[in-house]
C-alpha cells in the first residue's frame, strides 16, 4: 500500500480524520469510523484507514439491504398465508412480521450503525421489549410484558448500566440520562399499576425503586459533576 502512494496510485490529495488520526483513501467527507467531517491533507502517513475495512462495510449494506428485500418477500407470503387459512383472525403472520423487522433492525444497529455502545445495548433491549408487548397484544393480552418483561429488562439494564460506569470511571456521568430514562419508565409502570391497568406491581415497584436509587445514588455522590451534566443535558 505504501508502494501505492508512494507511485501516486491513489491520486493527489488524501482525506486525514483528526479523531481516528488515520489517512482515508476513499473518496468520502466523512470518516467511516467515526462519522467526523474529514479535511484534506497533502501529505500522506503510514497510518491509514485499511481499503479492505470500507470494502467489508460496503459488503454488508449490500447484504443488509437483500435481506431487507428477502423480509418484504417472506412477510408478504407469510401474511397471505395466514389470511388465506384464518381470514381476518391473523395472529402468528404478525409475531412473523415483527422478527423480521427485529432482525433487519438489529442487523442495521449493530454492524451498520454509527451511535455509540450504549445507545446500542439499549436499543436493542428496548426493541426486544416493544416486541414482547406486542406479542402480548397479539395473543390476547395476558400481562406478562409489562408485569415481567418490562422490570426485568430495567433491572437488566440498571446492572448493565453500573458495570459501564465502572468501567468506565472517566466519564461515569455520561450515563445520567439513561438512568432517568429508566426512572421515568419505571414511573409510569407504577401509574399503570395505580390504575389497575396493571395487576401484579410487585416486580415492577422493585425494579422502579432499584432505578431511582441508582440515579440518586449518582447525583448525589457523583456532585459537581453529576449536577454539571444534568445542567448541560437540560440547557439550564
Amino acid at each position: 500500500m505504501q508502494e501505492n502512494i508512494q507511485n501516486g496510485k491513489f491520486g493527489g490529495k488524501m482525506a486525514r480524520c483528526k479523531k481516528c488520526n488515520v489517512e482515508i483513501l476513499d473518496d468520502t467527507d466523512r470518516c467511516p469510523l467515526c462519522n467526523l467531517i474529514l479535511e484534506k491533507n497533502d501529505t500522506p502517513i503510514s497510518n491509514l484507514y485499511p481499503i479492505d475495512a470500507i470494502e467489508i462495510t460496503r459488503r454488508f449494506r449490500v447484504f443488509s439491504n437483500i435481506l431487507l428485500f428477502l423480509s418484504i418477500v417472506l412477510q408478504t407470503f407469510c401474511f397471505w398465508l395466514d389470511y388465506s387459512i384464518n381470514g381476518r383472525k391473523i395472529m402468528w403472520s404478525i409475531i412473523v412480521g415483527m422478527v423480521v423487522v427485529y432482525v433487519n433492525v438489529i442487523l442495521r444497529l449493530t454492524i451498520m450503525g454509527k451511535s455509540g455502545y450504549l445507545f446500542k445495548i439499549v436499543g436493542i433491549f428496548f426493541i426486544a421489549l416493544g416486541m414482547c408487548v406486542c406479542s402480548d397484544f397479539v395473543m390476547g393480552y395476558k400481562g406478562w410484558s409489562l408485569e415481567y418483561v418490562f422490570p426485568i429488562v430495567i433491572l437488566v439494564l440498571d446492572l448493565i448500566i453500573v458495570i459501564l460506569m465502572l468501567a468506565n470511571r472517566r466519564n461515569w456521568q455520561s450515563y445520567i440520562m439513561i438512568q432517568l430514562f429508566q426512572v421515568v419508565l419505571g414511573v409510569v409502570l407504577v401509574t399503570l399499576g395505580v390504575f389497575g391497568e396493571i395487576k401484579w406491581v410487585v416486580l415492577i415497584n422493585v425494579s422502579t425503586a432499584v432505578s431511582i436509587f441508582l440515579f440518586l445514588g449518582t447525583v448525589i455522590i457523583g456532585d459537581k459533576r453529576a449536577k454539571t451534566e444534568l445542567k448541560r443535558r437540560f440547557h439550564i
